[in-house]
């Protein structure tokens, strides 16, 4: 399969337009329907493609090489109950050897604090077809999906692969994810305060009272 696609791709003239549909099939994460991938892709979405059998023709090449999966549903027509249409929907095979280094193909830019722009590298699909190759088919599908996210977050901030563990570490920590070490020793000191005090509680509860006694005459 990915052989098949990387011939496919070398006979691209421009690369944007078909790494552009992979990645937005990408991002919307499950189906999408035909006319919606038109709308946004197409000229009135400001997409890479001005011809909808251009779109077409490359959704079809890529269900042919099993880089995307096809469903066809009959949905009643929006202007009409009555009717029905038979409606299709796209969307990726997460068992492609590509799927993995999908995000691969955007640089990632800094605009402003907490504010990140992308834009797709020279010759994506070059990358694309380079770094799915790279990969054995004996690797856990979410250790490469990671690798090639570690690989894209050093390219991007120029920094090693130790940096890029620190940063994902506290990235995750800031959302709660995993707790720090800091944070853990803050729970159990707070725990054994919570243990403490319950134990206070209890000793007091056990400690008999005075008894009242009767006032003489």
């Amino acid at each position: 399969m990915l052989d098949e696609f990387a011939r496919y791709t070398a006979l691209q003239r421009d690369q944007a337009p078909l790494a552009s549909l992979l990645i937005y099939l990408r991002r919307k994460g499950g189906y999408v329907q035909l006319n919606q991938i038109w709308r946004e892709m197409g000229p009135t979405g400001g997409g890479p493609f001005w011809n909808q059998t251009t779109l077409i023709n490359k959704l079809d090449k890529l269900e042919r090489l099993e880089i995307l999966s096809v469903e066809r549903r009959i949905l009643p027509s929006p202007r009409a109950e009555a009717k029905k249409k038979t409606n299709t929907f796209y969307c990726i095979n997460p068992e492609t050897p590509i799927y993995p280094y999908i995000f691969s193909m955007l640089r990632i830019f800094k605009d402003e604090p907490e504010r990140y722009s992308s834009r797709l590298v020279d010759r994506p699909l070059d990358r694309l077809c380079l770094l799915a190759g790279r990969g054995s088919s004996s690797d856990p599908m979410l250790g490469r999906e990671l690798d090639a996210a570690m690989e894209l977050i050093g390219e991007v901030f120029s920094v090693g692969g130790d940096e890029v563990k620190r940063m994902i570490k506290e990235r995750m920590e800031s959302r709660g994810m995993i707790r720090g070490r800091r944070r853990e020793m803050e729970d159990d000191q707070s725990a054994d305060g919570a243990s403490e005090a319950k134990r206070k509680a209890a000793s007091e509860k056990k400690r008999p009272g005075s008894s009242p006694r009767g006032e003489k005459e």
